[in-house]
């Protein structure tokens, strides 16, 4: 059987004193952030007018760049496309169906999903990889904004849904060649190349 390829989130924090702290900082100002609104209800409307696709493609890659996360590109759209205090008000006060429905259309359709949010993005290509134990996705977007190409992996595992930022790069064959390399070696080795990742 193979090793697994990865450490678990709580092995990261007890390597590294200095992250653990901050994120226990981070976790007592959401434990103190404002009680949620009953009468509040945010959507898809809410999202768009306030997302901030600078501070996203600043935070994707300095927070998701080989980091494994829980959820799916919807997950990402609201945690780096907004200020952390927002990210909070968000997740107390989303629409559960509204939630629902564009975490579905983020799985089915990547191009479709981020046009709901910004025209900035277009999809150029995606493949697929199953192992013994996983079922892997790739896609690839570029950012008009700052003619940027980016290479997500995602695991489409019902019960360990994730994914990350894989490669980054301005060169679209590049890319390409990268995101080919990445599905041979999953399909060869049979596991996901080492990557830091979260319970």
């Amino acid at each position: 059987m193979n090793k697994k390829s990865y450490i678990t989130f709580d092995e990261m924090l007890d390597r590294d004193p200095k992250l653990k702290k901050k994120l226990n900082k981070e976790f007592a100002k959401y434990q103190n952030r404002p009680k949620p609104n009953k009468n509040l209800k945010i959507g898809l409307e809410y999202l768009r007018k306030n997302f901030n696709l600078d501070l996203f493609l600043k935070n994707i890659v300095k927070k998701n760049y080989k980091y494994w996360e829980e959820g799916n590109m919807l997950n990402r759209i609201i945690n780096y496309g907004f200020e952390k205090e927002e990210v909070y008000k968000i997740y107390d006060h989303i629409d559960a169906k509204e939630y629902d429905k564009l975490y579905k259309l983020a799985d089915r359709s990547v191009n479709k999903f981020f046009l709901k949010f910004t025209n900035n993005f277009e999809f150029i290509d995606g493949d697929i990889a199953e192992t013994s134990e996983y079922f892997w996705g790739t896609f690839i977007i570029y950012a008009n904004r700052n003619d940027n190409y980016y290479l997500f992996l995602e695991d489409h595992n019902p019960e360990n849904r994730g994914n990350c930022l894989y490669f980054k790069s301005i060169n679209e064959k590049i890319i390409l060649n990268r995101m080919n390399k990445l599905i041979k070696n999953i399909k060869r080795l049979n596991k996901l190349p080492k990557i830091s990742k979260t319970k």
